[in-house]
């Protein structure tokens, strides 16, 4: 769409910024995996590496066969059980935000002394709204990408055509509002300011409630690791292409397929065994990539693929050209939200 709209000189800049946000998701799910897996370990009495140890082995045992997958509809029962994991974890999130198990004080979760932080509330405000509230507004950019296997989406969709993509991506979209506003809602009403970056870090070792949702997200993260890797893989190739450096066929075959993963995998694993708080990186992400890729790279777009099919004195297009304001909104989101980032993280070092 870029090159249609814009010029194939240029695609690489926004195939570049779809490979840094994936390999900026990988990172973010690698992480988890790490903090994850050793939690379950540790309940379950079982013999425990480091957290780099563990994103390591699960590398090598998990993300690297599901990430030399070239088709995505071979996910979809993976998908599915993902999707099932992700369920009950917001379930788990909402019960426990409604039992006063962790109520500050009284609940038989914090009374013990075992939570490394306690549940506070000293900084919580319902309505405030502040520069704080670009993290958030960068984390958003992040939560509600998807535009990188949109392509991928709608070649794997069954009897595919532009009414049924769209129907899907409603859906979807709806759904993940909904998944989100309550998941979100039910942790910070359960710990307020001490809320973690991810958010199961913060629940009772002996939860097992929280054990099976860390499980349940072990899970859904690994089945949804291979399709931010495809992004990832296939930006790089595109923007290769648009440079002139590669063939459009350049890493079909399996050996130099096998290579570009196994490299993409290198640089993923090394961030995320350095990286500790992944809240961090998903605050930068949003803010720059997501920022880009959600509010810029579309507006562009279609303002000017409307010019160029109903022409520049059409009244489409002058209503189009309204969607050219999401571009100064996301440089502002996105320089703010990176500020922002960085001086909570700063904060808490």
């Amino acid at each position: 769409m870029w090159s249609c709209t814009l010029g194939e000189s240029s695609t690489y800049i926004v195939d570049t910024m779809i490979a840094l946000l994936c390999l900026a998701c990988s990172i973010i799910y690698s992480g988890i995996l790490g903090d994850v897996s050793v939690q379950l370990l540790q309940q379950f009495n079982l013999p425990t590496l480091s957290r780099t140890g563990n994103i390591l082995v699960v590398t090598l045992i998990a993300l690297l066969p599901l990430s030399l997958i070239k088709n995505l509809s071979a996910l979809a029962f993976t998908s599915i059980l993902g999707f099932v994991a992700i369920i009950y974890t917001v379930f788990f999130i909402v019960v426990r935000a409604l039992d006063g198990t962790y109520q500050t004080g009284v609940g038989k979760y914090v009374t013990d002394g075992v939570l490394q932080k306690l549940p506070s509330f000293e900084g919580s405000t319902l309505w405030n709204m502040n520069f704080s509230s670009l993290v958030l507004a960068s984390n958003l950019g992040l939560a509600f990408v998807a535009h990188y296997n949109s392509p991928s989406f709608y070649r794997a969709l069954e009897n595919t055509n532009t009414k049924r993509f769209q129907k899907m991506v409603n859906f979807s979209f709806a759904l993940l509002v909904t998944l989100y506003i309550v998941t979100m809602a039910s942790g910070y009403s359960t710990f307020g300011d001490a809320c973690e970056g991810n958010i199961l870090l913060n629940y009772h070792p002996d939860d097992i409630l929280a054990t099976l949702g860390r499980l349940a997200t072990f899970f859904s993260i690994l089945f949804g690791f291979p399709l931010v890797v495809t992004g990832a893989r296939e930006s790089m190739v595109g923007a290769l292409n648009s440079v002139g450096a590669t063939s459009a066929t350049f890493f079909d075959p399996f050996p130099k397929h096998f290579a570009l993963v196994v490299s993409i995998l290198t640089v993923i694993t090394i961030v995320s065994c350095t990286v500790d708080d992944v809240s961090f990186v998903v605050g930068l992400t949003g803010a720059a990539m997501g920022s880009f890729i959600v509010y810029i790279c579309p507006a562009i777009i279609y303002t000017r693929a409307v010019k160029l099919t109903k022409g520049a004195e059409s009244p489409e297009y002058q209503l189009a050209k309204w969607n050219s304001l999401l571009v100064p909104f996301g440089l502002f989101i996105a320089a703010l939200g990176v500020y922002m980032t960085v001086k909570e993280y700063m904060g808490k070092q």
